[in-house]
């Protein structure tokens, strides 16, 4: 069967953001400059390993060390404080406050912060987005039975989960984007060379996005399968490798931009004081 095809959608521009690990208010200085360099942004996507987390309940919930766990960023972010300049559409990795994150589901999480869920797909500014939550774990992911009951449990995915984003190939919308938060298999950086995961490959040659983007080893490395660029981001503390930019065009063209900002662009110590990134 023929794909669905879609209606012409208006120009938008998409930020795709790596691993986040509670620091919005540098998230938000990298926003400031990408709209200062590219334009307005429709949407930022995150790629897993944000730590969104509201309180300290919500820290207490996160699979760290205790001296790696804290509150983070978000607090500003949902007071207003901190403004990101576009809606954030994040899904989850192995470091979230899953109790909360499962408590809530998908939705809206914060002002302008929204949690896609555990696996599925969406449109985010006329783009088709597929995604799944977590990393493997043979425990969970290839259990038949699985069950999800400590915080280090909860940060695996499931396979029926991974089967729930691969139905419907041929009778639904193509797929632009594919957000996983493990690597695919086979596709390894000279010094990851068995990195990855083949039901993520899989998965990848099912849907056959325009573009995977996933984040986890804090790695920034490209490569494809089949028609399908792969796009690993890096930590958002190592700067530019932790972004990219999609944009469509006015004729529906669709390209990723890897110059997000100046080269010369810093954020600087200390991102709060940056007028642009933090609202008085």
């Amino acid at each position: 069967m023929a794909r669905k095809r879609r209606a012409p959608a208006p120009p938008a521009r998409i930020l795709i953001t790596g691993d986040v690990h509670g620091a919005f208010a540098l998230l938000a200085a990298w926003s400031s400059a990408v709209r200062a360099w590219l334009g307005p942004l429709d949407a930022i996507l995150a790629v897993g390993d944000v730590e969104a987390n509201r309180d300290e309940a919500d820290a207490a919930g996160v699979r760290s060390p205790a001296g790696h766990r804290g509150i983070g960023d978000f607090p500003l972010l949902a007071e207003g404080l901190i403004d990101l300049g576009a809606p954030l559409y994040f899904i989850g990795g192995n470091h979230e406050p899953w109790p909360a994150l499962d408590a809530a589901g998908p939705g809206r999480w914060s002002r302008d912060v929204h949690f896609l869920g555990r696996a599925g797909r969406t449109e985010i500014a006329g783009l088709g987005v597929a995604f799944l939550s977590g990393i493997h774990s043979a425990r969970v992911s290839d259990a038949a039975r699985p069950r999800r009951e400590t915080a280090r449990e909860r940060s695996y995915y499931t396979a029926e989960e991974v089967r729930r984003v691969g139905r419907g190939v041929g009778r639904s919308a193509p797929v632009d984007l594919l957000l996983t938060h493990d690597w695919p298999a086979g596709i390894g950086a000279p010094d990851r060379a068995d990195a990855g995961r083949p039901e993520l490959r899989a998965l990848c040659e099912r849907l056959r996005p325009r573009w995977h983007f996933c984040g986890h080893l804090h790695d920034r490395h490209q490569a494809t399968i089949g028609p399908t660029e792969v796009v690993c981001l890096g930590h958002i503390r190592d700067g530019a490798p932790a972004f990219a930019v999609v944009e469509r065009d006015t004729g529906g063209d669709l390209r990723m931009v890897h110059q997000v900002a100046p080269p010369d662009f810093r954020p600087g110590p200390d991102p709060r004081l940056l007028g642009s990134a933090v609202r008085p």
